[in-house]
Protein backbone atom coordinates (compact mmCIF):
# COMPACT_ATOMS: atom_id res chain seq x y z
CA UNK A 1 0.00 0.00 0.00
CA UNK A 2 2.97 2.04 0.34
CA UNK A 3 4.38 1.79 -2.46
CA UNK A 4 1.10 2.57 -4.28
CA UNK A 5 1.02 5.94 -2.26
CA UNK A 6 4.48 7.08 -2.89
CA UNK A 7 4.20 6.43 -6.55
CA UNK A 8 1.09 8.18 -6.73
CA UNK A 9 2.68 10.85 -4.93
CA UNK A 10 5.44 10.82 -7.44
CA UNK A 11 3.31 11.25 -10.10
CA UNK A 12 1.85 14.34 -8.93
CA UNK A 13 4.96 15.88 -8.15
CA UNK A 14 6.12 15.05 -11.80
CA UNK A 15 2.98 16.38 -13.26
CA UNK A 16 3.11 19.51 -10.86
CA UNK A 17 6.50 20.20 -11.88
CA UNK A 18 5.72 19.96 -15.63
CA UNK A 19 2.87 22.45 -15.44
CA UNK A 20 5.37 24.94 -13.72
CA UNK A 21 8.20 24.40 -16.56
CA UNK A 22 5.02 24.68 -19.30
CA UNK A 23 4.09 28.15 -17.81
CA UNK A 24 7.47 29.38 -17.31
CA UNK A 25 8.58 28.57 -20.89
CA UNK A 26 5.29 30.24 -22.12
CA UNK A 27 5.49 33.67 -19.59
CA UNK A 28 9.45 33.63 -20.57
CA UNK A 29 8.42 33.95 -24.24
CA UNK A 30 5.71 36.30 -23.53
CA UNK A 31 7.56 38.65 -20.96
CA UNK A 32 7.59 41.98 -22.81
CA UNK A 33 4.11 41.38 -23.32
CA UNK A 34 3.05 40.49 -19.72
CA UNK A 35 5.73 40.36 -17.46
CA UNK A 36 4.03 38.22 -14.34
CA UNK A 37 3.29 39.82 -11.10
CA UNK A 38 6.95 37.69 -9.64
CA UNK A 39 9.30 38.76 -12.87
CA UNK A 40 8.26 42.41 -11.89
CA UNK A 41 8.88 41.95 -8.10
CA UNK A 42 12.20 40.11 -8.92
CA UNK A 43 13.42 43.15 -11.21
CA UNK A 44 12.54 45.58 -8.79
CA UNK A 45 14.38 43.93 -6.19
CA UNK A 46 17.37 43.36 -8.07
CA UNK A 47 17.33 47.32 -8.70
CA UNK A 48 17.40 47.53 -4.98
CA UNK A 49 19.94 45.52 -4.54
CA UNK A 50 22.18 46.26 -7.07
CA UNK A 51 25.48 48.36 -6.54
CA UNK A 52 25.02 52.29 -6.41
CA UNK A 53 26.77 53.04 -9.34
CA UNK A 54 24.95 50.97 -11.36
CA UNK A 55 21.57 52.89 -9.88
CA UNK A 56 23.67 56.45 -10.83
CA UNK A 57 24.14 54.95 -14.42
CA UNK A 58 20.60 54.97 -14.63
CA UNK A 59 20.12 58.65 -12.58
CA UNK A 60 22.87 60.05 -15.08
CA UNK A 61 21.53 58.91 -18.57
CA UNK A 62 18.40 60.48 -17.02
CA UNK A 63 20.18 63.63 -16.64
CA UNK A 64 22.13 63.55 -19.44
CA UNK A 65 18.39 63.52 -21.45
CA UNK A 66 17.34 66.32 -19.60
CA UNK A 67 20.61 68.43 -20.72
CA UNK A 68 19.27 67.07 -24.50
CA UNK A 69 16.17 68.60 -24.45
CA UNK A 70 15.01 70.97 -26.90
CA UNK A 71 16.30 74.11 -25.11
CA UNK A 72 13.61 74.63 -22.37
CA UNK A 73 15.24 72.39 -20.17
CA UNK A 74 18.62 74.06 -20.57
CA UNK A 75 16.92 78.02 -20.18
CA UNK A 76 16.51 76.57 -15.99
CA UNK A 77 19.00 73.68 -16.31
CA UNK A 78 21.35 76.33 -13.66
CA UNK A 79 18.37 76.30 -10.97
CA UNK A 80 18.28 72.29 -11.33
CA UNK A 81 22.15 70.67 -11.44
CA UNK A 82 23.33 67.32 -10.53
CA UNK A 83 25.75 68.29 -7.74
CA UNK A 84 29.50 68.28 -7.89
CA UNK A 85 32.01 70.27 -6.67
CA UNK A 86 32.72 71.91 -9.77
CA UNK A 87 29.04 72.64 -10.19
CA UNK A 88 28.56 73.39 -6.70
CA UNK A 89 31.43 76.08 -6.97
CA UNK A 90 30.45 77.62 -10.19
CA UNK A 91 27.19 78.87 -8.14
CA UNK A 92 28.99 81.06 -5.44
CA UNK A 93 26.93 83.75 -5.34
CA UNK A 94 24.11 82.63 -5.42
CA UNK A 95 21.73 80.62 -2.93
CA UNK A 96 23.05 77.35 -3.16
CA UNK A 97 20.78 74.29 -1.94
CA UNK A 98 21.62 70.58 -1.48
CA UNK A 99 18.66 68.15 -2.29
CA UNK A 100 19.47 65.06 -0.94
CA UNK A 101 18.28 62.43 -3.32
CA UNK A 102 17.91 58.57 -3.98
CA UNK A 103 16.57 57.08 -6.93
CA UNK A 104 15.13 54.01 -4.72
CA UNK A 105 13.33 56.53 -2.48
CA UNK A 106 9.66 56.96 -2.60
CA UNK A 107 9.25 60.55 -1.92
CA UNK A 108 12.42 61.64 -3.80
CA UNK A 109 11.25 60.53 -7.19
CA UNK A 110 8.17 62.90 -7.17
CA UNK A 111 9.99 65.72 -6.04
CA UNK A 112 12.75 65.14 -8.65
CA UNK A 113 10.38 65.22 -11.49
CA UNK A 114 8.26 67.93 -10.15
CA UNK A 115 12.17 70.06 -9.72
CA UNK A 116 12.74 69.05 -13.24
CA UNK A 117 9.40 70.06 -15.10
CA UNK A 118 9.05 73.09 -12.47
CA UNK A 119 12.13 74.22 -12.52
CA UNK A 120 11.36 77.86 -13.83
CA UNK A 121 9.28 78.49 -10.72
CA UNK A 122 12.49 77.64 -8.45
CA UNK A 123 13.19 81.68 -8.00
CA UNK A 124 16.04 83.01 -10.08
CA UNK A 125 19.43 83.37 -7.87
CA UNK A 126 18.99 80.29 -6.21
CA UNK A 127 20.41 76.76 -7.67
CA UNK A 128 19.24 73.18 -6.13
CA UNK A 129 21.51 70.87 -6.04
CA UNK A 130 20.09 67.24 -6.80
CA UNK A 131 23.04 65.53 -3.98
CA UNK A 132 23.31 61.59 -3.78
CA UNK A 133 22.66 60.48 -0.65
CA UNK A 134 23.95 57.36 -1.22
CA UNK A 135 27.50 58.51 -2.50
CA UNK A 136 27.70 61.92 -0.71
CA UNK A 137 28.83 60.59 2.97
CA UNK A 138 31.04 63.53 3.52
CA UNK A 139 28.63 66.01 2.67
CA UNK A 140 26.01 64.15 4.77
CA UNK A 141 28.08 64.62 7.76
CA UNK A 142 29.73 67.47 7.19
CA UNK A 143 25.74 68.45 7.13
CA UNK A 144 24.37 66.08 9.68
CA UNK A 145 22.01 64.21 7.45
CA UNK A 146 20.48 61.32 8.20
CA UNK A 147 17.97 60.62 5.88
CA UNK A 148 16.78 61.29 1.95
CA UNK A 149 14.86 63.97 0.71
CA UNK A 150 16.77 66.98 3.37
CA UNK A 151 17.27 70.04 1.99
CA UNK A 152 20.15 72.36 3.05
CA UNK A 153 20.69 75.69 2.45
CA UNK A 154 24.60 76.69 2.70
CA UNK A 155 26.23 80.44 2.30
CA UNK A 156 29.20 81.27 0.67
CA UNK A 157 31.33 79.90 2.88
CA UNK A 158 29.79 76.46 3.01
CA UNK A 159 27.99 76.57 6.02
CA UNK A 160 24.29 75.43 6.79
CA UNK A 161 21.87 78.46 6.57
CA UNK A 162 18.75 76.19 6.90
CA UNK A 163 17.73 72.39 6.48
CA UNK A 164 14.04 70.66 6.56
CA UNK A 165 13.31 67.05 5.26
CA UNK A 166 10.51 66.40 2.74
CA UNK A 167 8.01 68.82 0.13
CA UNK A 168 8.81 69.93 -3.67
CA UNK A 169 8.55 73.76 -4.98
CA UNK A 170 6.61 74.95 -2.35
CA UNK A 171 8.18 74.35 0.25
CA UNK A 172 11.97 75.35 -1.05
CA UNK A 173 10.79 78.70 -2.32
CA UNK A 174 9.10 78.74 1.60
CA UNK A 175 12.76 77.55 3.26
CA UNK A 176 15.10 79.68 1.32
CA UNK A 177 16.08 82.28 3.45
Amino acid sequence: MNKKLLAGAGIVILLSLGAIYIRNQQSSSNDDLMPSPTSVMEKDYDTMTKPTDVMMEKTENKDESMKKDDGAMMENESRYVVYSQNAFDAANGKKRVLFFHAPWCPTCRPADAAFQKNSAQIPEGVVLFKTDYDTSADLKKKYNVTYQHTFVQVDASGNAVTKWNGGQITELIANIK
